[in-house]
């Protein structure tokens, strides 16, 4: 059973193969340059009291044009389970080539055992290729930046990409034990995957723990920056706790601020400072709403925990579906 499916996935092993070989190329061209830079800010950021705007800008200019891999290596987890984990089950099916198997004294659970068991080997070895190259390339860019948890970052580096790939291949196995056709096996695949995907960064990942809140004065650099914690929100509010934008909401009025403010000028032409210091005044704060740093890995276990388990769950249930609805 090893040697025959095999025979029947070299194709799409030898296509990932391939991407992982480009991946690589192209992090081996592009990271010692992003390596070189980033020492050279590095080493200006760690120098108290240092001007590093003009170092930052520059490595922002030179490597902002790499965004653009992104989107393109959000979707590999996608592809493997789109191409590898949808014709599975469903071409065997659907060509009948299953029916050869079972009467060569193979049962449908080592059948399907077999198979799902190779393909899920070698996708998890691809992707786990895949994720460490990812975490090496961009670790200058992240520390840069100072965003792990921001869309891109968190979900392409540690071990979060293993486990969307693994959800992936299984929903793509599920799929097709289902359905038992291959187009529209991979077409759900594809849909059930960004579903999933959308609905876990959206709406379940700022609330794996209750969120922190800090309060500071107005005029003043949040007491959290530059730790790599995640700002989920950031509110400025009044003594009473309405919500104030010099834009919106409680409107700025020169006059009343002129009342309130000895020395204000209640003139139509505001002085964003002059506004930010008689605000500061009147007891206006910032309320940031955050996800401490420290808590990176603790959430990447978590989101990985999840696709894990549906993955899991999605594969118990192909199997069943093999033993009680494929004939």
């Amino acid at each position: 059973m090893i040697w025959v499916t095999w025979r029947q996935h070299r194709a799409q092993a030898l296509a990932t193969l391939i991407g992982l070989a480009a991946i690589g190329i192209f992090s081996l061209i592009t990271g010692p340059r992003i390596v070189a830079a980033f020492r050279e800010l590095h080493a200006c950021t760690v120098v108290p009291g240092q001007d590093c705007s003009l170092l930052q800008d520059s490595f922002d200019q030179r490597f902002n044009g790499l965004q653009f891999v992104i989107p393109l290596y959000m979707v590999i987890p996608l592809l493997l389970g789109v191409f590898l984990g949808a014709p599975l089950i469903a071409r065997e099916v659907e060509q009948g080539t299953h029916r050869l198997a079972w009467t060569q004294s193979v049962t449908r659970d080592r059948w399907a055992l077999s198979k799902i068991g190779l393909v899920f080997g070698f996708g998890l070895a691809a992707l786990a290729l895949f994720a460490w190259t990812v975490t090496v390339w961009s670790g200058p860019l992240v520390d840069a930046s100072d965003s792990r948890f921001g869309f891109g970052s968190f979900d392409l580096r540690g071990i979060a990409p293993i486990a969307y790939g693994v959800f992936a291949l299984a929903l793509g196995t599920a799929a097709g034990a289902l359905i038992r056709k291959t187009l529209p096996a991979m077409a759900v695949t594809l849909g059930g995957f960004v579903v999933v995907r959308v609905f876990v960064e959206v709406f379940l990942r700022p609330r794996y723990l209750a969120a922190q809140t800090v309060s500071y004065p107005f005029l003043q650099e949040s007491p959290r920056a530059g730790l790599g914690d995640w700002i989920i929100r950031s509110n400025i509010v009044d003594p009473t706790g309405r919500f104030v934008s010099p834009d919106g909401g409680i409107r700025v009025d020169p006059q009343a601020l002129g009342q309130a403010c000895p020395g204000f000028p209640r003139a139509a032409g505001l002085d964003k400072e002059q506004v930010g210091k008689c605000l500061s005044q009147l007891g206006v704060h910032t309320i940031d709403t955050f996800q401490p740093g420290n808590r990176y890995w603790l959430f990447q276990g978590i989101e990985s925990a999840i696709f894990l388990l549906l993955a899991a769950g999605l594969v118990v249930f192909a199997i069943w579906l093999i033993r009680r609805r494929i004939y």
